[in-house]
């Protein structure tokens, strides 16, 4: 007597006719390899209903049953168990149907009468096997796309936090920029921006210009109105000054106290000078009241302008220095004035 254990597949038929169901038995009792435990319906209601009670490896489904006939007998199974393998049975060499049924995802289609035990035998190991890899191949699928929709949701997380990150360093950066008083630019921000210029300006050989502004009297502005009117003044003076500056790549900065410093690519002494120029006039027409300065009843400003063509071995703070200068000749020479230094 052998000791290997048989192979046992558990077989749904589902034939109506019972000499057709009597043949299939004793054919699939003689198999060797395997051994069917088979469960026996005659029609497709009842097959339905065992198939939601226990499960099986295959079907065996003839196409024409007393409740159903047709291709529709099989999908009407294969809807409620796509996963199962079906081997359809008919008695109609009807090569049409069987293909329409493969096509819909019928393993095999065979014809009872020339059915073989091996013919048999083949179609429904194929068709487990063939349903085997199919399952494997889905769930192999549904992997990649789980493995996609996390790599997704990772993507989406990173650029959410980086555009958070991004956020906060914009924040940060325009914190660290900016005259908390004024609203524009402060020290820090200035010494970058004007390196970076005077390299440009040293690489292209164009002009750079500098206007120095002082707020006339300011001390006494102070006195007189009290530190919270003085931080508004200065705040509205360097919204002034900024707005009164037309291109994108012009600076305006606060240098300290009550002076604003003005940067201007590509533009020279003449060009600077009237810019300057409508400084003044649009500081003059705020209209600010200063009672106690000497040199007007209204807040008035001095100007220094400055500008130079680079050399390779200079320093920008040559021409920060020479604008501080013009600054000073016009607060000597009585201040609410323009003056230019030329280098």
């Amino acid at each position: 007597m052998s000791n290997i254990k048989q192979k046992l597949i558990k077989t749904l038929l589902v034939e109506d006719n019972q000499g057709d169901a009597f043949l299939l038995r004793e054919k699939l009792a003689h198999a060797r390899e395997v051994q069917f435990n088979l469960t026996h319906v005659k029609r497709l209601k009842t097959a339905l209903q065992c198939l939601q009670q226990e499960s099986f490896d295959v079907i065996l489904l003839d196409l024409s049953l007393p409740d159903s006939q047709g291709l529709n007998t099989f999908l009407s199974l294969e809807k409620i168990v796509p996963n199962l393998p079906i081997v359809l049975l008919t008695s109609l060499n009807d090569e049409s149907l069987a293909l329409e049924a493969v096509r819909q995802g019928a393993q095999d289609c065979l014809i009872k009468t020339q059915a073989t035990l091996n013919g048999l035998l083949r179609s429904i190991n194929y068709a487990i096997e063939r349903m085997h890899h199919l399952k494997k191949i889905y769930q192999s699928e549904e992997r990649l796309r789980q493995i996609n929709r996390e790599l997704e949701n990772r993507v989406y997380n990173c650029a959410f936090e980086l555009e958070n990150q991004n956020q906060e360093l914009k924040t940060l950066f325009l914190i660290a920029t900016t005259d908390k008083v004024t609203g524009i630019a402060n020290r820090y921000h200035l010494e970058d921006f004007l390196e970076r210029e005077w390299g440009n300006t040293v690489r292209n050989q164009m002009p750079l210009s500098v206007i120095m502004i002082d707020i006339d009297r300011f001390k006494r502005y102070n006195d007189t109105y009290g530190h919270p009117q003085g931080d508004r003044c200065l705040k509205q003076v360097a919204r002034t000054i900024d707005k009164t500056i037309k291109r994108p790549k012009d600076l305006v900065a606060r240098y300290g106290g009550e002076e604003f410093i003005v940067i201007l690519p590509d533009i020279n002494i003449d060009g600077a000078t009237a810019v300057a120029k409508n400084i003044r006039d649009q500081i003059h027409a705020l209209n600010i009241p200063h009672a106690t300065s000497e040199i007007s009843d209204r807040l008035t400003i001095s100007l220094g302008v400055a500008s130079l063509i680079p050399a390779i071995d200079s320093q920008a703070s040559t021409l920060i220095a020479a604008a501080d200068k013009a600054l000073y000749l016009a607060k000597q020479n009585g201040r609410n004035r323009i003056e230019l230094y030329h280098c």
